[in-house]
C-alpha cells in the first residue's frame, strides 16, 4: 500500500506523506466497521427467529436492513457534500455504537421487545448506507490524482473481503456465544472503528460547500434533487448507471433467489454445496479487486477492461447454467467444481467493472457534489434488485432455474455490447487519470449549477 499511494513530495494535489497513513486507517475502520455492523444485524434476526421460530420474519428483517441501507443512499447522499464527509462518518459509527450497545443490553437482560430490533435494524441500515458512499469518496481528499486508482482497488479489495466476512463473523460468533455476546463484541468493534476516525485528521480541502440557507424539509429536498439532477445531466455517469441497474437487476437474484433455490432442490442433505458456490463469487471479487484489475489495467486499458468485465460476469452465469445442464446433477461435487470456478470468475468481471468506473466518477466529479454522485449511483443501482429477483422467480417458475440463470447472464453480456458502442462512455474511460481530474465540471457544468464560462477557475 505505501508504494501505491506513496507522495513524498506531496505531489501537485497538496497530498501529505500522511495521506498513506490516513487512507489505511480510513480503510481499517471501514472493514471493522461493515463486519461488525453486519454481525449485529446477523445476530438480531437470529434473535427474533430464536424468539419467534418465524423464518418469514427473519428473511423481512434481513430485506428491511438492505432496504434502509439502499434508500439512504438516494435520499441522505446530500449529507456528505454539505457537511464535513470525516464529521459524517464518525456520527454513523457513533450511531451505530449506541444502537447496538443498546440493543445488547436489552439482550444480556433478556428483555425482547420487536419494535425495538426492528427500528435497530433500520437505523443501522441507514448508517451503513450514509457512510459507505462517504467511505469511497473521501479517498479523493487523501491521495494524489495518479493514485486514486490503486486507491479504489484497495477499497473495492476491502469490501469484498467484508462482504463475505461479516455473515462467517456472525455465523462463527453466535453458535458458541449466542446473539447477545455476538451484539456486545460487535459494538465494541463499531466503538473501536468511530475511535480510527477520531484519529483522522481534518483535510484542508475536505469540507461542507458551506450553504445552509435551507434547514428541515426544504434541504432534505433540494440535496436529494441535487443529487439526481447532477447524474442525470451528466451523460456518462447516467449511461454507467443504467447499465449498472441491469447488471443489479440481473446479479442480485442469482444469489439470493435462484443459486439457493437450485441447490436445496437438487441437494438438500449438502448445505456444504451452497457455502462453496456462493463463496467462490466473492472469492472472485477479492482476488479481482486485488490482482487482475490492476493487471488487465496495465495490459488492456481501462476501457477495455469495463467491457470484458461486463462479459466475463454474464458469461459466468451463462457458462454456470449451461455446464449444468450438460454435466447432470448426480455429482456434487463436480456440480461444486464447475459453478464455484465459474462464478468466481464471474466475481473478478464485477469487480473489472466496479472499480474502473468508480475511479472515473471519483476524479472526473468536483468535491462538491462527489458523494452524491457516488450515492445516488449506488441507489439507482440498487432499486432494481427486488425487480430481478420477481422476474428471475417468474422465469424458474415458467421454465426451470437454469434457464433463468443463462438468461439474467446473457442480459449482462448485452451490456458489454452496448457499452462499446457508446462513444460518450468510451470516450471517458479512455481518458488518463490526469485528464479526468474534474472533468465533469468543465464539460457538464449545467449539472453542478454552474455556467461555461466559470468552468476555467473552478476548482477544488
Amino acid at each position: 500500500m505505501t508504494d501505491l499511494l506513496a507522495d513524498p513530495q506531496a505531489g501537485p494535489t497538496g497530498r501529505s506523506p500522511s495521506g498513506v497513513r490516513d487512507f489505511a486507517l480510513l480503510q481499517t475502520a471501514a472493514l471493522c466497521g461493515t463486519v461488525a455492523t453486519r454481525c449485529v444485524e446477523i445476530a438480531l434476526a437470529w434473535w427474533v427467529l430464536a424468539e419467534t421460530g418465524n423464518d418469514a420474519l427473519l428473511g423481512a428483517l434481513l430485506a428491511l436492513a438492505i432496504g434502509a441501507d439502499v434508500l439512504s443512499r438516494g435520499t441522505l447522499a446530500w449529507l456528505g457534500d454539505r457537511f464535513a464527509p470525516r464529521t459524517v462518518v464518525l456520527c454513523c459509527f457513533v450511531g451505530s455504537a449506541l444502537v447496538s450497545g443498546l440493543l445488547t443490553w436489552l439482550a444480556f437482560s433478556g428483555v425482547y421487545q420487536l419494535w425495538a430490533v426492528v427500528l435497530g435494524i433500520a437505523l443501522l441500515g441507514v448508517s451503513l448506507g450514509v457512510r459507505e458512499p462517504l467511505l469511497m469518496s473521501m479517498i479523493r481528499s487523501m491521495v494524489q490524482t495518479s493514485s486514486v486508482a490503486g486507491a479504489v482497488r484497495i477499497r473495492s479489495t476491502v469490501m469484498s473481503f467484508s462482504s463475505f466476512a461479516g455473515p462467517i463473523a456472525a455465523g462463527a460468533l453466535i453458535g458458541p456465544l449466542g446473539h447477545a455476546a455476538v451484539l456486545g463484541t460487535a459494538c465494541a468493534v463499531v466503538a473501536v472503528s468511530a475511535l480510527m476516525v477520531v484519529l483522522l485528521p481534518t483535510p484542508a480541502d475536505e469540507h461542507g460547500t458551506g450553504q445552509q440557507p435551507q434547514r428541515g424539509l426544504a434541504a432534505w429536498a433540494s440535496g436529494t434533487r441535487d443529487g439526481f439532477r447532477s447524474i442525470r445531466r451528466v451523460p456518462p455517469e447516467w449511461r454507467l448507471a443504467m447499465l449498472t441497474m441491469v447488471v443489479n437487476f440481473a446479479l442480485y437474484p442469482v444469489f439470493a433467489v435462484i443459486v439457493p433455490v437450485l441447490v436445496a432442490q437438487r441437494y438438500p442433505e449438502q448445505t456444504w454445496v451452497l457455502s462453496i458456490v456462493e463463496s467462490a463469487f466473492a472469492v472472485g471479487l477479492f482476488v479481482g479487486s486485488a490482482v487482475l484489475v490492476g493487471l488487465s489495467d496495465r495490459l488492456f486499458g481501462r476501457r477495455r477492461t469495463v467491457l470484458a468485465g461486463f462479459a466475463v460476469l454474464g458469461a459466468g452465469f451463462v457458462g454456470t447454467g449451461l455446464v449444468a445442464m450438460a454435466v447432470g446433477f448426480g455429482d456434487a461435487l463436480v456440480f461444486t467444481a464447475a459453478s464455484a470456478l465459474l462464478l468466481a470468475l464471474s466475481g473478478a468481471g464485477l469487480c473489472m467493472i466496479t472499480t474502473n468506473t468508480g475511479t472515473v466518477r471519483l476524479l472526473a466529479t468536483p468535491s462538491s457534489h462527489r458523494n452524491r454522485m457516488v450515492a445516488t449511483s449506488s441507489f439507482l443501482s440498487g432499486i432494481v434488485m427486488p425487480l430481478g429477483s420477481l422476474s428471475s422467480g417468474f422465469i424458474s417458475r415458467t421454465a426451470s432455474e437454469l434457464w433463468a440463470l443463462i438468461a439474467l447472464g446473457a442480459l449482462i453480456c448485452v451490456c458489454s455490447l452496448v457499452a462499446a458502442r457508446d462513444r460518450v462512455l468510451t470516450t471517458f474511460l479512455d481518458l488518463p487519470d490526469e485528464q479526468l481530474d474534474d472533468i465533469y465540471l468543465r464539460k457538464f457544468p449545467h449539472a453542478f449549477g454552474g455556467k461555461p464560462h466559470e468552468t476555467e477557475t473552478a476548482r477544488r
